[in-house]
């Protein structure tokens, strides 16, 4: 028969250790684009798409709590890097690489580039779109190559808050073209969520070479010292590839909407 003695203390040691890997546990505030479908925006109040499916799963695993937050994508980004939160959804350049802390990647985000019947152009390089005046979102990086041939005026990138609003902008002949994110599904989620859209399909040209293969990640600012809550998720997101459950959450939420 076990001595009781000991068995407190091996009783006393689990309890210890299952103290230990819970308070590491956080709950952590992450702010993200609330109009970005199908891979994250707001439904009926809530999150939807495939990043909060993915914090939800991470949180299943490293005991962290993600408390979402969606906005407008200039707002949400401005407000972490005030230290407010973190921001899922974001891209990688190296400006941000200074005050953030970064997640490896959990989606590729292909950015399409939309143009109208009888008014498109070839694209096989940045130089194509010289002279031109392309919409895109409010506070966004499209990579560090995009961003400094903007920055250069080779091109006019033309802001707003909302995809959808971006197309009737390219329909009413205010802009030569329209960065759409999220590959096909992407401009199919965007041309289905207005009627004028969807009555306009078959104006719209999808160019066969997107703009930009676009990595997502979770970020912290480095001001918030999360690099140790970061590293759990990343942890997280490896199992879930490895299981294929990663390739399955954004297979559904391809679809989903």
């Amino acid at each position: 028969m076990m001595d009781i003695s000991l068995l407190r203390k091996m009783v006393g040691l689990l309890a210890l250790w299952a103290a230990w890997g819970t308070s590491h546990a956080e709950t952590l505030v992450v702010l993200g684009d609330h109009a970005y479908a199908p891979v994250i925006y707001s439904q009926n109040g809530k999150p939807a798409g495939l990043l909060p499916a993915i914090l939800a799963r991470a949180s299943a695993l490293t005991g962290d709590h993600y408390d979402l937050r969606l906005s407008p994508w200039k707002r949400a980004y401005e407000l972490a890097a005030r230290g407010e939160g973190g921001v899922v959804g974001v891209s990688l350049n190296q400006e941000r690489a200074r005050s953030f802390d970064f997640s490896r990647p959990l989606y590729d985000d292909d950015i399409q580039i939309i143009t109208l019947k009888g008014k498109t152009f070839p694209y096989a390089k940045l130089e194509d779109l010289k002279g031109k005046t392309i919409g895109g979102i409010n506070g966004a990086s499209y990579g560090d190559d995009v961003d400094k041939a903007i920055a250069s005026g080779m091109f006019v990138v033309d802001r707003d808050v909302g995809q959808a609003g971006r197309l009737r902008k390219l329909l009413a002949g205010r802009l030569d073209g329209a960065f759409i994110g999220n590959g096909q599904a992407g401009f199919d989620s965007v041309v289905s969520s207005e009627e004028e859209l969807r009555n306009s399909r078959a104006q719209f040209v999808v160019l066969s070479t997107p703009l930009t293969r676009d990595p997502l990640h979770l970020a912290f600012p480095k001001s918030m010292h999360k690099r140790e809550a970061l590293d759990r998720f990343d942890a997280a997101l490896e199992k879930l590839k490895q299981s294929g459950e990663l390739k399955r959450l954004a297979t559904i939420s391809a679809t989903a909407r």
